[in-house]
C-alpha cells in the first residue's frame, strides 16, 4: 500500500465509488467519463491492471471491468475517515431526533430507530452490563418464603431485576429497612465500589452482631454477585432491508447476519470488542467476523454517558453502503450521545 501513488489512490477510490453507485463492475470508458484526473479510457485502464495487481481491485470476467476487493474497500474507508464531515443541516436534524438526557434502555430504543430512518440501513444500538455505571437505588421485594426479587436501577435509568433463593424468610418490613438502607449507603457507587464495601462490612464484627445489617450483607451480595454478568441491552430497527435489498449470492450471509442479530449473546460480546475503538469503525466483508460475511459492513461508534454507562451505535448492512453519508451520522450520534445532550466535542 506504501508504494502507491497518489494518483493510483484517487482512481480507486473513483472506482469505488462508482461500484457504490452503480453496484457493476467498473470500466475503464465508464471510469474516463467521471474521472478527475482526465486520463484517457486506455492510460485508466493501465492503471487498474496495475491496482488490481496490487491486490486493490479484482475482475469477475476477464471481459467485465473491475471491483474493489476488501483491500481496496479499506484504503478507500480509511482515506475517507481523515476527511467526511457532516453537513450542519444534518446536525440540527438528528439533535431534533435525539434525546440523549434520558433513561439509557429509551436512549439505545431511540438511536437504532434513528439510525435505521436516516441512514435506510440497520440501524443497532447495544450496552454491556457495566460495572463502571452507578447505583440510583436497590430495593428488595418479598415474593414467597425464601424467595426476594431484587431490583437494582443505575443512574441512567436502566433497570435489572433478579430472583433470589435465600437460607432465611425475610419479612416484607425487614426488606423495606434493608432497601432504604442500601440505597442510602450505597446510591452513586458502582457495583464494584459496592462489593468492596460489602467485604469491608463483613470483616466489622457489628455487620455480624447488627441484625439490619447482617440482612443488608446477605441480601446485597447475592444481589450485586447477580449483577456480574446481566444481559445488557440490544436493541436492532430494520433488519427486513437487508432480506429485500440482498441478491441472489447474497440470501446466505444476510440469514447469518439476522440470525446473529437475533442473538443477543453474539451482539454482546461483538460490543466488547469495539467499546474502546476511538471514533468510527468500519468493518468490511472479511474483516466482519460477526457472522463471516464477505457480503456484509458495519459501522460503529463508542459512547459513554457522564452516568458511567457505556454503549455502542452503529449500522449493518451490505457492503455496498454510502459510506461517504452513513459514517458521519454514526460518528455524530456516538459524540453526542457521549455529550448526554450537550454539543458534541468534535462533530463536523
Amino acid at each position: 500500500m506504501d508504494t502507491m501513488t497518489e494518483r493510483e489512490r484517487e482512481i480507486l477510490c473513483e472506482v469505488v465509488e462508482l461500484y457504490l453507485a452503480a453496484g457493476e463492475p467498473v470500466a475503464s470508458a465508464a471510469l474516463a467519463r467521471v474521472s478527475r484526473t482526465g486520463l484517457s479510457s486506455a492510460s485508466l485502464r493501465n492503471v487498474m491492471s496495475d491496482l488490481e495487481e496490487q491486490g486493490f481491485l479484482l475482475q469477475p470476467h476477464t471481459s467485465a471491468g473491475r471491483i474493489p476487493s476488501d483491500r481496496g474497500f479499506r484504503l478507500y474507508i480509511d482515506r475517507l475517515l481523515q476527511r467526511v464531515a457532516l453537513p450542519h443541516r444534518d446536525e440540527r436534524r438528528l439533535r431534533a431526533m435525539l434525546s440523549p438526557s434520558g433513561p439509557l434502555e429509551e436512549v439505545l430504543a431511540q438511536a437504532s430507530r434513528v439510525l435505521a430512518e436516516v441512514t435506510t440501513e440497520v440501524g443497532m444500538a447495544l450496552a454491556p452490563p457495566s460495572q463502571q455505571a452507578t447505583v440510583q437505588s436497590i430495593h428488595f421485594v418479598r415474593v414467597a418464603l425464601q424467595r426476594v426479587l431484587t431490583v437494582v436501577v443505575t443512574a441512567g435509568g436502566l433497570v435489572d431485576s433478579r430472583m433470589l433463593t435465600v437460607e432465611r424468610d425475610f419479612l416484607a418490613p425487614e426488606l423495606e429497612r434493608i432497601s432504604n438502607y442500601c440505597t442510602e449507603t450505597f446510591e452513586g457507587l458502582s457495583l464494584h465500589e459496592i462489593r468492596n464495601r460489602l467485604l469491608a462490612m463483613v470483616v466489622e464484627e457489628r455487620a455480624q452482631a447488627d441484625e439490619l445489617l447482617s440482612g443488608v450483607v446477605a441480601l446485597t451480595r447475592r444481589a450485586v454477585e447477580t449483577q456480574a454478568a446481566p444481559a445488557g441491552e440490544v436493541f436492532v430497527e430494520g433488519a427486513g432491508r437487508l432480506l429485500e435489498r440482498a441478491g441472489p449470492g447474497q440470501l446466505e450471509a444476510v440469514r447469518r447476519l439476522l440470525t446473529a442479530l437475533a442473538d443477543k449473546a453474539t451482539l454482546l460480546t461483538l460490543l466488547n470488542d469495539f467499546l474502546a475503538a476511538s471514533g468510527p469503525l468500519v468493518l468490511l466483508g472479511s474483516e466482519f467476523t460477526l457472522v463471516g460475511g464477505g457480503d456484509l459492513g458495519l459501522i460503529v461508534s463508542s459512547f459513554q454517558r457522564s452516568s458511567g454507562e457505556q454503549g455502542l451505535i452503529g449500522v449493518v448492512g451490505l457492503k455496498r453502503m454510502d459510506y461517504h453519508r452513513i459514517i458521519p451520522i454514526v460518528d455524530y450520534i456516538g459524540q453526542y450521545l457521549t455529550g448526554s445532550g450537550g454539543e458534541p466535542g468534535g462533530a463536523g
